[in-house]
């Protein structure tokens, strides 16, 4: 096995591809073929696996106050009647330039 990897900073970012899952299926089969001989890269991959996993246990996952989710459907409606209305002024405005 490697003691020194070569291309550490590229390879520590597709080990972080990797593990959010957003790695193409290259970078996929060259991690697999990488991990098995490059000490530097196992130990990463190890380490950031851990943190991930241990993030995911420790930080609690909480909704949202009911509150909250109704004051942002509200304004999220006040936006879109906002734009509607902007939209027909635009079509009352281009309709009468182009009449």
């Amino acid at each position: 096995m490697k003691e020194e990897c070569e291309n550490h900073e590229k390879c520590m970012k597709m080990i972080q591809a990797v593990l959010d899952g957003s790695a193409s299926q290259e970078e996929i089969e060259h991690f697999k073929s990488n991990i098995d001989v490059c000490k530097p890269c196992f130990d990463g991959y190890q380490l950031e696996k851990s943190i991930k996993d241990c993030l995911q246990t420790k930080v609690e996952k909480k909704c949202c106050p009911q509150n909250t989710v109704d004051q942002l459907k509200a304004k999220i409606g006040i936006g879109l009647l906002l734009l509607a209305g902007f939209l027909i002024k635009l079509k009352v405005i281009q309709q009468i330039f182009l009449s």
